[in-house]
């Protein structure tokens, strides 16, 4: 793989989630080629952990401000832009890498897999999925903790729209596509914590995205000043501080097996369930049950189309 890749990461105040995000880019078996901290004036030891590893540190601002801030000075030709919380498994960029390039995506996203959180936040996270994989023709959607985009692209639209605290990353991903470039959501997860859920509250955040939802499929441009007003103003570096977020990883991934067996059962129930109806059915009115086998029913791929991004997780 020839690709040169920058990863650009804005922070302010992430020395909790930091090392652990350099530590698992240290780790891939396909290494980037730098790694850009934009920083918004971070009063911690954020920059400091930054420098201390070797990595270039710009003057950022808004996540908008800062990726484009890590741009200016980025020399790959794709960028990858992260937040400091996620966590990616140490073949996500060669994996990602090889599917971008392969399906010939201009810009792309991730799905997203719950670092740290309760079945609550796993199912949350799945259904953020889905409804991605089903919007992505007409409504594109990536969320900015993870994106890549080539450097042509990326110029094509002058970066992010750095008047936009939220959103903004949705924003861009639909001016790439107004263009008729091409956007694809990938297939390997990418873990992020539950820092914003736990800080805002689910309840906030699911009304939050709702509202971005419905703004954005009717078409209306986002307005800042009236989603502060009503629904809270977002605080960029304002979150609460994790306890032992490195070491849950494993609960997570317990949390998604749990899951997929029940995914799994439930199949399983309905296609039992449908056979003894039919056969039910078959012996009072054979041909009413011959009806109800023409029928067209669910197969099972249909159910892991949307959730076959986690197939593969655990493979490479």
């Amino acid at each position: 793989m020839n690709t040169n890749l920058s990863i650009i990461i804005p922070t302010l105040n992430e020395e909790s989630y930091l090392p652990g995000l350099l530590e698992a880019i240290g780790r891939q078996t396909w290494p980037p080629l730098e790694i850009i901290i934009a920083d918004a004036g971070s009063t911690d030891h954020t920059v400091e952990i930054a420098q201390k590893a070797g990595y270039r540190v710009v003057p950022g601002g808004s996540p908008a401000r800062g990726r484009n801030a890590g741009v200016t000075v980025a020399r790959g030709d794709i960028f990858l832009f992260l937040d400091a919380d996620v966590l990616p498994e140490p073949a996500f960029l060669s994996r990602a890498l090889d599917e971008f390039n392969r399906r010939r995506l201009d810009v792309a996203t991730c799905p997203v897999q719950a670092l740290g959180g309760n079945l609550t936040d796993t199912a949350m996270h799945k259904a953020a999925n889905i409804f991605i994989q089903a919007v992505q023709p007409f409504s594109p959607h990536a969320p900015g903790f993870c994106i890549f985009a080539r450097r042509q692209t990326h110029e094509s639209v002058c970066g992010f729209d750095e008047t936009l605290y939220m959103s903004e990353d949705h924003d861009y991903v639909r001016r790439i596509t107004a263009q008729g470039r091409r956007f694809g959501v990938l297939h390997v997860p990418i873990p992020v914590s539950v820092r914003r859920l736990d800080t805002d509250g689910r309840w906030n955040v699911a009304l939050r995205y709702t509202f971005l939802t419905i703004n954005q499929l009717i078409g209306d441009r986002f307005n800042q000043a009236m989603f502060d007003r009503y629904l809270g103003e977002y605080r960029f570096g304002y979150h609460q501080h994790p306890s032992g977020f490195h070491h849950r990883t494993q609960i997570n991934k317990g949390f998604h097996r749990i899951g997929q067996t029940a995914l799994t059962s439930i199949r399983q129930s309905a296609t039992t369930v449908q056979k003894q109806t039919c056969a039910f059915v078959r012996k009072f009115q054979p041909g009413l049950a011959e009806d109800v086998r023409k029928r067209p029913s669910v197969h099972p791929n249909q159910f892991t189309e949307t959730s076959n991004i986690y197939k593969d997780q655990n493979a490479g």
